[in-house]
């Protein structure tokens, strides 16, 4: 089977790195996988080294990875031509998009194969009415949370099918963690963006930090992220113990060197990072929105915490630092919870929708050839 992934750009957000592992897996069972982004990275304001690991890592999984190099995404005639000449290549028997901006030049392109779309999130990022237009053009929805699937269940009128998200084996641990360092790593992970809310976290970083000083422990809290809002956080950060190490190509390493993973957005789909974190044996901390309360279950894997409230994050991070018994409870919880979400899983899934929807798209009755009548002669 041909596959035809779109995104929006090459970054580090979660449904890009879903879509290039999901690249991956289908490249490795056989199929032609190709990933293509609407813009340059850094025509949407994304790190261009971020960019080239991707494409590079997609490139040597099998897969073909390419932009189409739109300065403006809101230039739905020239992202059509654009979007055509490249299908004409790849010939594809489905497209997924993993981004509603890539339904518009879709439908003017006409590709005449199923097209799926993955909405990423729990809360829209477009207006309702845009269903009226989304509805004509996708065969099929997929959400990735229950949160989500309500959302859709709402506006779609298309079969919405459920598959979570799912995170690289590279991130998978061996074993359970059995006590966190003396002085421990405290980890974030994701596009600087106001869903993040980072902001809560740099309020909770000196009181955390003071807390944990009292003990003789000498606490590391960094953020792995990049994006348009990267430099307004540098100069918030200014006064705060945190160290923003913007975009990065090694999380896997980062989730190793760590000893817990915080997540305070405001609200969430079903973040990647997330389950990177559970796989690599880390207990977690989570405000309690939507997504977030689908992974974490307090007392098994993390803890969750109210959204914009840095003295309870910082509080459930002493704590959860500070008692060795939980923490080893904790990452054992974590690396049970991560077993749902395997790339293999994920991507069977996909392909078994893909499937569906191109024989629903073949003819189902053939006609049988007219048999040739046989003079009693011959």
């Amino acid at each position: 089977m041909r596959i035809c992934s779109i995104l929006t750009s090459f970054t580090s957000g979660g449904a890009e790195m879903l879509v290039c592992n999901l690249a991956e897996a289908f490249a490795g069972a056989g199929h032609e996988a190709a990933v293509i982004a609407l813009s340059d990275a850094a025509q949407v304001g994304n790190a261009p080294g971020t960019e080239a690991a991707m494409m590079g890592r997609v490139r040597r999984g099998g897969a073909k990875a390419l932009s189409l190099g739109l300065a403006n995404r809101n230039d739905w005639l020239g992202g059509a031509l654009a979007l055509r000449r490249a299908l004409r290549t790849i010939q594809p028997d489905v497209i997924h998009a993993h981004s509603a901006r890539a339904l518009f030049p879709i439908a003017i392109a006409m590709p005449r194969v199923p097209v799926v779309l993955t909405h990423h999130n729990s809360r829209l990022s477009f207006p309702p009415a845009a269903f009226a237009l989304f509805n004509r053009i996708v065969d099929s929805y997929v959400a990735i949370s229950d949160q989500c699937e309500a959302l859709l269940r709402g506006h779609a009128r298309k079969p919405i099918r459920m598959i979570l998200n799912a995170a690289s084996t590279r991130f998978q641990a061996r074993e359970p963690r059995g006590a966190a360092g003396r002085d421990p790593m405290i980890l974030a992970v994701g596009t600087v963006s106001a869903q993040k809310d980072y902001p809560t976290l740099l309020r909770a970083a000196r009181p955390l930090t003071e807390a944990l000083a009292a003990q003789g422990r000498t606490a590391r809290i960094c953020i792995a992220g990049g994006g348009p809002e990267f430099d307004r956080l540098r100069m918030e950060a200014l006064d705060a113990p945190v160290e923003l190490l913007g975009a990065r190509d090694d999380v896997d390493a980062l989730m190793r060197q760590a000893d817990l993973f915080v997540n305070c957005s405001l609200w969430e789909g079903f973040p990647i990072a997330m389950i990177e974190a559970a796989m690599s044996g880390l207990p977690i901390i989570a405000t309690a929105v939507a997504g977030n309360r689908e992974m974490v279950m307090p007392g098994v894997n993390g803890v969750l915490v109210p959204p914009s409230d840095p003295a309870a994050l910082a509080q459930a991070v002493v704590e959860t630092l500070s008692d060795d018994a939980r923490y080893a409870a904790l990452s054992r919880g974590a690396l049970k919870a991560a077993r749902r979400f395997s790339i293999e899983g994920c991507a069977a899934a996909h392909l078994d929708l893909y499937r569906e929807l191109v024989d629903a798209r073949r003819p189902r009755f053939a006609i049988a050839p007219l048999a040739r009548s046989v003079s009693p002669c011959e």
